[in-house]
């Protein structure tokens, strides 16, 4: 069993992946090639084991080197490799008037402004920082859509939220915006652990609805705020300023953006807001088609030091908590120095912080539906997930080359978030 991949690098350089299957053996080949003149080629060969002994579900050697094989394979079409030479050749591009395909990034804001930056000089501009969940909408001429973070498409699952049914169909046809569903609790305080339940790709349309019908019983409020447009009525308009994105926003519902001052700032950490999003008028932004999104076009200004990481490893509580997974084992991808290429360096322990019990006994069952007893235990690669996280500094690297946190807080899961994303 052999497949070839193709993809086309930013740099005109021509990707090749070949990997095959041979007994229980993976064995990936990779090289790059410009006008037919190939790079150094490069080779590793994978030995997989079985797994689930004595199980239902057990499988051979051989089997799971298939499954594995086959998640592989998965894994790089959705960061934009294909099969087809040709495809390749003529650069994949986004067509606004069909779904997204897997491999589609928007940008992400950058992280925070760099230090020789003032941020109350009058040059920035800022809106409140929401804490919700990303989603996208699209309206293709043929039908509108609503994605995950993920490139998921989660229309019908999502539009049990009137407000994402009204936005979405303000979308004018061959158009694609991004923005953010925030529910508010009843004392119009931010709830992202409210959404879970409305936006995980996971559950169903029915319990979504159930889920939020009970929270809008208790006063909860759910609404989609724009954060930019990518396309609009057929054109890519990513390089118009943001001045000019932003007045096309307006069809969706004003938008509060002023000049940042220090009054803002303080009174938007008065009132326990998040942060602000911190844009020049003149800002631009981009998306890629490899599922890797650049970091462009705005910056994060916020109160709170929060990051995204992914939990490798879990271990029940103690006291009232060991009946559930209460300590989460945290890690980030960071860009090796030798190859360039992203690995897992690991952040440490955290407690459960304020997922609360119904949340870390929602992780439990899930995890233990999949075979894992309540003992201390590495993830599989298949079931690691991702959590937010708030943390007051973080420590220099240690002997064991671990980047850990200083009093790390986790505050909700992370369904909507790509474990790719989740980098020091």
């Amino acid at each position: 069993m052999e497949t070839v991949l193709y993809q086309l690098a930013e740099t005109g350089r021509l990707k090749h992946l070949v990997m095959s299957v041979e007994s229980n053996m993976i064995v990936t080949e990779w090289w790059t090639s410009k006008e037919d003149i190939d790079g150094k080629k490069q080779i590793t060969r994978e030995t997989i084991i079985g797994k689930n002994t004595g199980r239902s579900n057990e499988t051979s050697d051989a089997e799971q080197a298939i499954l594995e094989y086959e998640r592989k394979i998965r894994k790089k079409k959705e960061e934009g490799y294909v099969e087809s030479l040709e495809k390749a050749l003529e650069g994949h591009l986004a067509v606004v008037n069909e779904v997204l395909p897997s491999s589609f990034a928007p940008c992400k804001p950058i992280n925070k402004l760099k230090p020789k930056d003032e941020p109350f000089d009058g040059s920035w501009i800022a809106e409140r920082k929401y804490n919700g969940v990303c989603l996208l909408l699209q309206n293709t001429g043929k039908e509108r859509v609503a994605y995950s973070r993920r490139i998921k498409p989660i229309t019908e699952l999502v539009s049990v939220v009137p407000d994402i049914v009204v936005n979405l169909n303000k979308v004018p046809e061959n158009s694609l915006i991004i923005g953010e569903l925030v529910a508010f609790d009843g004392n119009k305080m931010e709830d992202p652990k409210a959404l879970k339940g409305v936006t995980t790709e996971t559950t169903t349309v029915a319990k979504a609805k159930a889920k939020y019908d009970t929270l809008s019983s208790e006063g909860y409020i759910f609404d989609y705020y724009i954060f930019d447009i990518i396309f609009w009525k057929g054109d890519d308009i990513t390089q118009l300023p943001f001045t000019e994105r932003k007045e096309l926003s307006l069809e969706f519902g004003d938008r509060k953006i002023e000049t940042f001052t220090e009054a803002m700032s303080d009174e938007g950490h008065k009132l326990g807001w998040e942060g602000f999003i911190l844009r020049r008028p003149d800002d631009t932004i981009t998306f890629t088609m490899n599922g890797k999104p650049k970091r462009k076009g705005a910056y994060k200004y916020k109160f709170i030091e929060t990051t995204d990481c992914i939990v490798t490893g879990v271990s029940p509580g103690s006291g009232k908590h060991e009946v559930r997974f209460a300590r989460f084992r945290l890690a980030q991808y960071e860009n090796s120095l030798l190859t360039g290429e992203k690995v897992l360096v690991d952040c440490g322990w955290a407690g459960g912080g304020r997922l609360g019990e119904e949340n870390m006994d929602i992780i439990t069952q899930e995890l233990r539906s999949k075979g894992y007893n309540l003992e201390k235990q590495e993830l599989k690669e298949e079931d690691l997930f991702a959590v937010e996280l708030e943390f007051q500094s973080r420590q220099a690297r240690n002997k064991k080359g671990q980047l850990c946190f200083e009093f790390p807080i986790i505050t909700r899961t992370r369904e909507d978030k790509p474990l790719a994303e989740c980098e020091v």
